[in-house]
C-alpha cells in the first residue's frame, strides 16, 4: 500500500497593507480650512467694512490665521506622501 497523498497546507490569508495615515492629513486639512474660514469671517464681521478695522482685525487674528495655514500646510504635505 502506498502512503495517502495529503494536500499542501493552506497559506495564511494575506491582509491588506495598513493605511498610510491619510486620516490625519485629512483632519489637518479640514480643521485648517475651518479655522481659516471662521477667522476671516470674524475679522470681516468685526471690522465693519472700514479699512482701519480690517487692518486691526488682521493683526489681532494673525496668530489664528497662521495656525490655520499651518494646519492646511501639514495636511497637504501628509496627503501628498
Amino acid at each position: 500500500m502506498s502512503d495517502p497523498v495529503t494536500p499542501p497546507p493552506v497559506p495564511p490569508p494575506v491582509s491588506p497593507a495598513p493605511a498610510s495615515g491619510r486620516g490625519l492629513g485629512q483632519f489637518f486639512v479640514v480643521s485648517g480650512g475651518i479655522v481659516l474660514f471662521l477667522t476671516l469671517g470674524c475679522v470681516l464681521a468685526f471690522s465693519g467694512g472700514s479699512p482701519y478695522g480690517l487692518m486691526v482685525g488682521l493683526v489681532v487674528g494673525s496668530p489664528t490665521l497662521v495656525l490655520g495655514g499651518l494646519f492646511l500646510w501639514l495636511g497637504m504635505r501628509r496627503l501628498k506622501r
